[in-house]
């Protein structure tokens, strides 16, 4: 698949539909916030935190959907029931092993659609982006069978939040609008398709609270750091005296010794 960069700009030869934008919660990262997660329509129905936690952002460098560990369980276990009619080694669904069939025989159809729902720029509404099994399934060579088409699995599970990656943009149309604070999603003019399924972004959907499905990192105020480092100086404090004591201890014996030396060297001068 032949990726464009365009920047300053929107080519709306490049997308077809209409264009889709959710804010982005922190510019830093392109955080933005995923508010339902379905696969083959099926609503994996988690609190809509999990999705987010501890972050969820838009990154071109990365390659695969990482998604956080209850996340990443629950959709592979989904897409391992809706996948059925086949069976594949554990190693397949932990990106550790390929699988592989004859040139052209790919069963696309026994694959589930994964559907991602972000924030919309309307209050309570949220639009859908749907990706194929042709995305989330990532094309391998390998050597000692070049006859066959293999795959590997391209969701992975992170320790660091939600990365929609190569995988999520792949056959859509992106848009980093950073002036406005928002990513656009469209379906790309080369989107990915079979015969049956499409690629798409749809919309609008009715997404009450929304905002409390981003998760907030807890904030230590100031208050609380002096209450912390009071307490952390009186407890160097209590190991510290003991310490000070021993030593003022062995000065004054040691003081005491040097007079009593002086003392005994006067009185040997003396006789």
């Amino acid at each position: 698949m032949i990726c464009l960069e365009i920047i300053g700009g929107i080519d709306h030869s490049l997308y077809t539909g209409s264009l889709w934008y959710t804010p982005i919660r922190r510019e830093w990262y392109y955080e933005v916030i995923i508010v339902r997660v379905e696969i083959n329509g099926q609503d994996l129905k988690m609190d809509c935190k999990e999705y987010n936690y501890d972050k969820s952002i838009v990154d071109s460098g990365t390659t695969n959907l990482r998604l956080p560990k209850k996340v990443f369980e629950a959709a592979v276990k989904s897409i391992k029931a809706a996948s059925s009619t086949e069976k594949f080694p554990d190693g397949f669904w932990l990106g550790e092993q390929l699988v592989c069939w004859q040139a052209g025989t790919t069963p696309w159809n026994i694959f589930p659609v994964i559907s991602l729902y972000l924030m919309g720029e309307v209050t309570n509404q949220s639009f859908r982006i749907t990706i194929l099994p042709q995305q989330y399934l990532r094309p391998v060579e390998d050597v000692a069978t070049s006859q066959d088409d293999c795959y590997k699995f391209a969701i992975s599970q992170s320790s660091t939040g939600t990365v929609m990656g190569a995988v999520i943009m792949e056959g859509f149309y992106v848009v980093f609008d950073r002036a406005r604070k928002r990513i656009g999603f469209a379906v790309s003019a080369c989107h990915v398709h079979d015969e049956f399924r499409t690629a798409a972004v749809e919309g609008p959907f009715v997404t009450p609270d929304m905002e409390d499905c981003g998760y907030n990192i807890p904030q230590t105020d100031e208050s609380t750091l002096m209450t912390i480092a009071y307490v952390m100086a009186a407890i160097c404090a209590l190991f510290m005296l003991p310490l000070c004591l021993m030593v003022c201890q062995w000065r004054c014996l040691r003081c005491l010794r040097h007079q009593h030396d002086d003392f005994a060297d006067d009185i040997s001068l003396l006789k």
